[in-house]
């Protein structure tokens, strides 16, 4: 994993020193699904690549300052790179975040519980949900949606090594809101006894911790 995150950088200084560089040899170096990673962050490093000189006052409200702020959730949480992947294609579908936990909640046959899948969802957009525990039925489902599949998914969620558990979860979560889940959405099993989890709890938590 680590050999994706070095060919990322090489592209991107070799991209910076003569502005067209042919990503095809360093995609050749990996295969399967570190090769569908490395080639969706370079096609997320290209979409967003600096053209022109930086002016500060354009940069807020930019999307290349969401981008910043997605990859600095990315370092600081729990999902690996998933903060700075997933709505990044989420975007490439086309797709408002409501839209894409309406169809998630559809495939893991959760319809039921669409508000709880959504609080779930967002919190893996934030960097707050621990990747290790998200099952492969939800990252198969997830895939669907955005064109991935379940294993370059998981190889992103170990992307960076994970963190600390963040501190400010309820701040960015009210900071970063637009749409799909409340803003003041609290995470979902926090307060439930292991043995109150659902199906729900159990596809985006893994086991429940022991009582």
């Amino acid at each position: 994993m680590t050999d994706i995150l070095q060919l990322l950088s090489d592209y991107k200084e070799a991209s910076r020193e003569d502005g067209s560089a042919d990503p095809r040899p360093y995609l050749a170096r990996v295969s399967g699904s570190e090769r569908e990673l490395l080639a969706g962050l370079i096609d997320a490093y290209l979409e967003h690549a600096p053209r022109r000189e930086f002016n500060a006052e354009q940069f807020q409200g930019s999307p290349a300052a969401t981008i910043a702020e997605e990859v600095q959730r990315s370092l600081a949480g729990e999902s690996g790179i998933w903060p700075a992947l997933l709505p990044q294609l989420r975007r490439r579908a086309e797709l408002k975040r409501s839209e894409l936990v309406r169809e998630l909640a559809a495939r893991l046959g959760a319809q039921a519980q669409e508000q709880k899948v959504g609080e779930y969802y967002h919190r893996m957009e934030q960097g707050l949900l621990p990747a290790a525990g998200v099952s492969e039925t939800v990252l198969d489902a997830l895939g669907k949606i955005v064109g991935w599949t379940a294993d370059a998914l998981r190889t992103a969620g170990q992307l960076p090594a994970p963190g600390p558990p963040r501190s400010d979860a309820g701040a960015v979560f009210a900071r970063t809101h637009r749409g799909g889940a409340p803003a003041d959405a609290p995470d979902p099993a926090a307060a439930l006894p292991a043995g109150e989890w659902d199906e729900v709890d159990r596809l985006f938590r893994g086991a429940p911790p022991s009582a």
